[in-house]
């Protein structure tokens, strides 16, 4: 029709996506290729994984007391709520052990701080080599500390807190305080459900127990 021409596809076709040389040089570029891809992905995994480990070396010194190495009180809280919120929904028991250390304060004033805190690192090593596995001991201020153990009732906590005084009184390397005696604990336990159903009731059973038993101990 007229001077009406067909017109081509040349110029006005979407351009073909570049296809890999087939044959075994096709091979050779894939397996390149791919090998860069998986270096890459191996090197980033590999950064991850240093990543990762620094923040939960961060996140351990964060919970740990520097003196002791046990638990801060941060993680003595933190433990106490989750483990009693998983005993709360098994229906299991959980107790708690809270300690104070007799006469610390005569120590601290007749050997000085030094030796107060090398006696504080003693008692530390002690409880964290007592204590069953799946104990938690923590150092929670001062000359105080924490034992939780999950799946003990009341009956295990008094085992437990006798077996820590019968560990003691066997230890030669014990500290001694400057009157020649021997370093000595006050314990006090609680139990849950019957001792109480939140953190705050726990301690503060155990605290008064703690004190009745310093109080018992120093009238004998």
């Amino acid at each position: 029709m007229g001077n009406h021409s067909v017109q081509t596809n040349e110029g006005i076709a979407p351009k073909m996506k570049a296809r890999r040389p087939r044959g075994v040089r096709g091979l050779v570029e894939a397996a390149r290729t791919d090998r860069g891809l998986i270096e890459r992905l191996f090197r980033e995994n590999c950064a991850l994984r240093r990543e990762n480990a620094r923040l939960a070396r961060y996140e351990a010194l964060a919970c740990q007391d520097a003196l002791t190495g046990l638990g801060n009180r941060r993680h003595f809280d933190e433990r106490l709520a989750s483990e009693l919120a998983r005993a709360t929904r098994s229906y299991a028991p959980l107790s708690l052990l809270f300690i104070d250390l007799d006469r610390f304060k005569a120590l601290n004033d007749g050997a000085g701080h030094v030796a107060g805190d090398e006696a504080l690192a003693w008692v530390g090593r002690f409880l964290g080599s007592t204590i069953r596995t799946s104990d938690v001991a923590c150092r929670t201020g001062g000359d105080e500390f924490g034992i939780l153990l999950p799946d003990t009732d009341a009956d295990g906590a008094t085992l437990m807190a006798d077996r820590l005084r019968v560990a003691l009184e066997g230890a030669c390397d014990a500290p001694h305080l400057p009157d020649g005696t021997r370093i000595d604990l006050s314990i006090g336990t609680a139990t849950a459900p019957e001792d109480g159903t939140t953190p705050d009731a726990l301690l503060a059973r155990a605290d008064v127990r703690m004190f009745d038993d310093k109080a018992n101990r120093d009238a004998a």
